[in-house]
C-alpha cells in the first residue's frame, strides 16, 4: 500500500508540472508490453515515466530525468533512471542507473534511436546487485504527431545471492503519439 501511495504522489507531481510537449509510447511483443510518458519540462530537460510488464518476468516501474541537447540531426539525452523491479522468479529490488538516449534523423521521416543505462552495485538496492538496459529502434514518422517503430531491447539484473535474471531480451514493435 505504501508503494502505491508513493507512486500516486510521483504521478500527480509529474502531472502538476508545466510541460511544453508530451509523448506517449506503447511497445509490444508476444511476452512484453511497455508504456512510456515523456514530458518536456524545458528546452533542455525532460522527464520520463515508464512501466513494463512481462508475462514471465514481472513488472518494472521507471522514472528518469535527462538533460537534452540537439546538434543538427543529432539528439542527445543524458541523465539518471530509477527502476523498481517486482519479479515473479527472482528477488525484487531497485536500481539507480546512469546513461542516456540518442537519436539520429536519417531524413524527414526516418530516425535511428539508441538507449543505454547501467547501475553498478553501489547504486542498486534491495536484493539487486546491478542492472543494465540496452535499447535500439528504427522509427518512421507518419505525421508530426504519430510514429511507428521496430526495435530490440535487453534488460538484465545481477544478484549476489541469486541467479542473474534477464527481464526482457527481444524484438518489439510500437507507436509514439505526441500531444
Amino acid at each position: 500500500m505504501a508503494k502505491f501511495r508513493v507512486a500516486s504522489v510521483l504521478l500527480l507531481s509529474a502531472a502538476a508540472l508545466q510541460v511544453n510537449a508530451s509523448e506517449f509510447n506503447l511497445g509490444l511483443n508476444n511476452d512484453v508490453v511497455s508504456t512510456e510518458l515523456e514530458l518536456q519540462l524545458s528546452k533542455d530537460t525532460n522527464a520520463v515515466l515508464g512501466y513494463i510488464y512481462a508475462d514471465e518476468g514481472g513488472h518494472i516501474a521507471q522514472g528518469a530525468m535527462h538533460m537534452t541537447h540537439d546538434v543538427g540531426v543529432h539528439h542527445f539525452e543524458v541523465g539518471a533512471q530509477l527502476s523498481q523491479l517486482w519479479s515473479d522468479y527472482s528477488p525484487n529490488g531497485s536500481a539507480i542507473s546512469v546513461g542516456g538516449r540518442y537519436a539520429l534523423s536519417m531524413g524527414p521521416n526516418i530516425s535511428l534511436h539508441a538507449a543505454a543505462y547501467y547501475a553498478p552495485s553501489v547504486l542498486s538496492f534491495g536484493n539487486v546487485d546491478g542492472q543494465y538496459e540496452l535499447d535500439s529502434k528504427v522509427q518512421y514518422r507518419v505525421t508530426p504527431n504519430m510514429a511507428f517503430y521496430v526495435g530490440y531491447r535487453k534488460i538484465a539484473y545481477d544478484y549476489d545471492d541469486a541467479r542473474d535474471f534477464t527481464f526482457e531480451d527481444g524484438v518489439y514493435i510500437g507507436g509514439k503519439f505526441r500531444f
